[in-house]
């Protein structure tokens, strides 16, 4: 057994496709450690120091683990350059204003009938390109001198976990690619109606909004100064066919995550939902470039034959275990997941957890990993 590393180098490791001396864990935690340490979920997403310092605390109770989330969250929902997540564009119910401090965000997406975008709206982009959407509908003026403030500190925050703790930080920015935005704007099922009617329309669209959202968030990553970026997908299976997704929205996603790669950038791919029969598409991403996180709907055993010599894997445990599951049943789903996936490195356990997730669930995964995962 090799000498104990820092979580840098592990993580360095794995991303590398290198065996480490043990498995990776990274709890994508959230506003876990937020009821952990006894604040609202308010209380993080609007100011980044009382993020850290709730995720400092889960850090230290559950006896460190091998990425860092700093307080990004401001970021993301108020984040005025365009991405999926932002209330400047969709309408996000946040806590201490829509909602009540101690709930989590939601997205109220709207329905078919009452979009934020009209199909009229893709002649405006492409005559006046993609600002034309940028918009202080729900978010206001207050809100970006918010932003303005708070955003920079992240890196001060990024730079103690770097330094300090030795540990990377797991997200530091955000870059959208153009399928997930513009179907939130008209809602997914318009959306779809988009592409089936229009189908060389809807890709001068998709070429014009992704160059822009990538300049946009390059820009927001270097105001940051990130090191990691989440590529987040809006696709899969449980949106259409692979042979659509081919078309429409994969060289869409290689273009992004090629400009962040060429940028200096790491990647967190996060592809939610059911990738199990788009695996093959996914080797065309840059290698060793970032991580590839799955949620429990794709088989992440599959994707480990699939894509083990291209990209380390993130996940994939269900984010239900940790609040109504029992610690064998943790303790046997982190041993699947390793012994499936952990050969010669490449492979980062998480879960995304929610605001009521059981402590002593998120430690059997934890802890599990740290003894079971030894290489």
């Amino acid at each position: 057994m090799m000498a104990e590393m820092t979580a840098i180098e592990r993580v360095n490791k794995h991303i590398n496709l290198e065996q480490p001396d043990r498995v990776g864990i990274a709890p994508m935690g959230e506003f876990y450690y937020s009821r952990l340490a006894g604040m609202t979920v308010a209380d993080v997403l609007m100011d980044p120091w009382k993020a850290d310092e709730a995720f400092e605390y889960g850090f230290k109770k559950h006896g460190g683990f091998d990425m860092a989330e700093v307080g990004f969250l401001l970021a993301m929902y108020l984040n005025p350059i365009p991405d999926m997540f932002s209330t400047y564009y969709l309408e996000w119910h946040l806590p201490g204003r829509e909602f009540p401090p101690d709930t989590e965000p939601n997205l109220n997406e709207r329905s078919r009938d009452n979009p934020l975008m009209t199909e009229k709206d893709y002649d405006l982009i492409l005559k006046e390109g993609f600002h034309r959407f940028f918009s202080f509908r729900r978010a206001g003026v207050s809100d970006l001198a918010l932003v303005g403030k708070m955003v920079p500190q992240t890196a001060a925050i990024m730079r103690k976990w770097w330094e300090q703790y030795q540990v990377p930080t797991m997200i530091d920015a955000s870059m959208s690619e153009p399928v997930g935005w513009l179907s939130r704007l008209r809602g997914t099922t318009n959306f779809l109606l988009d592409v089936r009617r229009h189908p060389d329309k809807m890709l001068e669209v998709l070429d014009i909004t992704c160059d822009g959202l990538i300049a946009a968030a390059l820009s927001l990553a270097e105001m940051v100064q990130a090191k990691t970026l989440i590529l987040g997908c809006l696709g899969s299976a449980d949106l259409w066919s692979p042979k659509m997704f081919e078309k429409f929205q994969l060289p869409f996603i290689l273009r992004a995550a090629n400009a962040a790669v060429a940028a200096g950038y790491r990647l967190q791919y996060h592809f939610d939902t059911n990738w199990t029969p788009m695996l093959e598409y996914l080797k065309e991403l840059p290698p060793k470039s970032g991580y590839l996180h799955l949620d429990e709907r794709t088989d992440i055993i599959k994707a480990k034959k699939v894509l083990g010599d291209h990209l380390c894997l993130f996940g994939n445990l269900k984010p239900s275990l940790f609040t109504f599951g029992t610690e064998e049943e943790v303790e046997r789903e982190v041993k699947r997941i390793i012994d499936g996936c952990a050969a010669g490195g490449g492979l980062i356990i998480s879960a995304e957890l929610t605001v009521d997730s059981r402590f002593e669930l998120v430690d059997k995964m934890i802890q599990t990993t740290k003894t079971y995962g030894v290489y």
